[in-house]
């Protein structure tokens, strides 16, 4: 066993300094590698159930590593419980940039059975809302209001109008490559 290998505390500065967890590893090889955890851990986040938060080590010094948010998913179990039987399930995936970083935004709607014509209008209402949301935001923020539920309770006012939505919601926030 090497004898450099010891544990890093790994801290998210972008939210508060929080401590997302401990990494076991070197200097040289613990940047890069990945950390998750639930949403439900962040104290000043009141997020719902079923998110979870990935996060990048970026730097490391003495016994921490910085991190930077990568991606927030809905779990699988959590979509599960969200489409029912009889109900039209739409995944739309937006591609958008965000401080500079390309992201993929995708998001879940379920709608009773309906016409391709409204399924057309309600996918354009959420590419277009989705691109409107990110466009000059920061990154914690997109993060905050997805976990906190604010971006998928606007979006389902505005895909009330067309269609009546069971579901908008917002599953994941990934980069692209």
């Amino acid at each position: 066993m090497n004898e450099n290998n010891s544990w890093f505390k790994v801290v998210i500065p972008h939210l508060d300094n929080f401590t997302a967890g401990e990494i076991f590893g070197t200097e040289e090889n613990v940047i890069g590698r990945k950390v998750s955890c639930s949403a439900s851990e962040l104290k000043e986040i009141k997020s719902r159930m079923g998110y979870r938060l990935v996060f990048k080590v970026v730097s490391v010094s003495e016994s921490e590593c910085k991190a930077d948010l990568e991606s927030l998913m809905l779990s699988r179990e959590q979509v599960g419980r969200l489409v029912r039987h009889n109900v039209s399930k739409m995944d739309v995936v937006i591609p958008v940039t965000i401080e500079g970083k390309p992201y993929a935004v995708k998001v879940l709607c379920a709608i009773n059975k309906a016409e391709n014509k409204y399924k057309k209008a309600v996918k354009r209402e959420i590419k277009d809302f989705v691109e409107a949301e990110v466009k000059g935001a920061k990154l914690k923020d997109v993060f905050t209001d997805a976990m906190t539920n604010k971006t998928q309770n606007k979006l389902h006012e505005k895909l009330e109008k067309i269609y009546p939505t069971r579901v908008a919601e917002i599953r994941a926030i990934t980069p692209r490559s």
